[in-house]
C-alpha cells in the first residue's frame, strides 16, 4: 500500500439509518441500533468510499474516534478502518479495551477506535424519545408559540450549545495536536497538513446535531450565531481540512472529486 500523501482531513461519518430516525424521533442517551437499511446504508459507504485511491485510505487513518451508542459502534464495524484481525474498541473514560467477536482485516496506525463521550449527540433531554410536531405542540403548550432553536436555546432537561461547545472543543484540540505531531514546519513558522508522509487522516462516527456543531466549532464560529445550519444524512460522509495545506487556516471542505486519494485537495 502506498504512503499517503494528501493534506490532513478529518472525515465525519453519521451513522446508518435506525428505526427512529425514521419515525422522525429525536435520540440522544437512548441506544437504538442501526435498522435494516442503516447497515445495508454503512456498507455501501465502505464500498464505495474507502480504500486506497477513494476518499477514505486505510493507509491514511492516524486515530478514529466513536460515540459510545450502539449505532455508531456498529457502524465504526462496518466501515472496518483502524482494524487488525478484531476490531478493537477503547473507552476513553474507563480505560478498557473491548473488542468484537468477527475477524475483520484492516490496517491504521492506530488500532483502537476511541470511545468517547465527546462524540455522543446532544443531550436533547426532555424531547428525547419526541418528534419534532410533538415538541412543537409541547412549546405552543407551554410557550405559546411552536418555535424551537437548538442551535439557540438547547434543550430543556439536557444540553446548551454553550455546554456542547466545551465538549466538541477538547475533541478538535486533541485532533490538531494528533495533526501537528505528524506535520511540518516550514520557514516562517507555517505548519503545513501535507508534507508529512506519516497518517495524519481522523475519523469520528457519530450523530447528526454533534458533527454538525463539530463542523461549526471547526472553522471558529458560535453554535448560536444563526449563519450556519448543517445537515448530516444518516450514513453521511463530512469532511474537514485546512486551507493551503495550512494547519492554522482550518476550513470546510464542501467539494471534494472521487478517486486519487494521492493529490492534494
Amino acid at each position: 500500500m502506498s504512503t499517503p500523501t494528501t493534506s490532513a482531513r478529518i472525515f465525519l461519518i453519521r451513522h446508518g439509518e435506525t428505526d427512529w430516525i425514521t419515525g422522525g424521533k429525536f435520540a440522544s442517551r437512548t441506544d437504538v441500533p442501526l435498522s435494516t437499511m442503516g447497515e445495508r446504508d454503512v456498507r455501501l459507504v465502505r464500498e464505495r468510499l474507502v480504500a486506497e485511491n477513494e476518499m477514505i485510505n486505510p493507509a491514511g487513518v492516524a486515530k478514529i474516534y466513536c460515540s459510545p451508542r450502539i449505532n455508531a459502534r456498529r457502524t465504526a464495524e462496518i466501515l472496518r478502518l483502524g482494524t487488525r484481525n478484531h476490531l478493537h474498541f477503547l473507552d476513553r473514560e474507563t480505560g478498557q479495551t473491548f473488542e468484537t467477536e468477527s475477524q475483520i482485516e484492516g490496517d491504521t496506525a492506530d488500532a483502537n477506535i476511541h470511545v468517547t463521550k465527546w462524540l455522543e449527540e446532544w443531550d436533547f433531554g426532555d424531547y428525547e424519545g419526541l418528534t419534532l410536531q410533538s415538541i412543537k405542540d409541547a412549546r405552543m403548550k407551554k410557550f405559546g408559540s411552536p418555535t424551537w432553536d437548538i442551535w439557540r436555546e438547547g434543550c430543556p432537561g439536557g444540553e446548551s450549545p454553550q455546554q456542547v461547545t466545551v465538549r466538541v472543543d477538547e475533541l478538535i484540540a486533541e485532533i490538531k495536536s494528533v495533526i501537528e505531531a505528524n506535520s511540518a514546519t516550514w520557514p516562517g513558522g507555517q505548519m503545513d497538513s501535507h508534507r508529512s508522509q506519516h497518517a495524519q487522516d481522523i475519523v469520528c462516527v457519530a450523530h447528526g446535531h454533534i458533527l454538525a456543531a463539530m463542523a461549526i466549532r471547526w472553522v471558529g464560529l458560535s453554535l448560536d450565531t444563526g449563519t450556519m445550519r448543517l445537515i448530516f444524512e444518516p450514513g453521511g460522509v463530512g469532511v474537514l481540512g485546512f486551507e493551503h495545506d495550512n494547519i492554522k487556516q482550518p476550513a470546510i471542505v464542501v467539494g471534494r472529486k472521487p478517486g486519487r486519494s494521492d493529490r492534494m485537495l
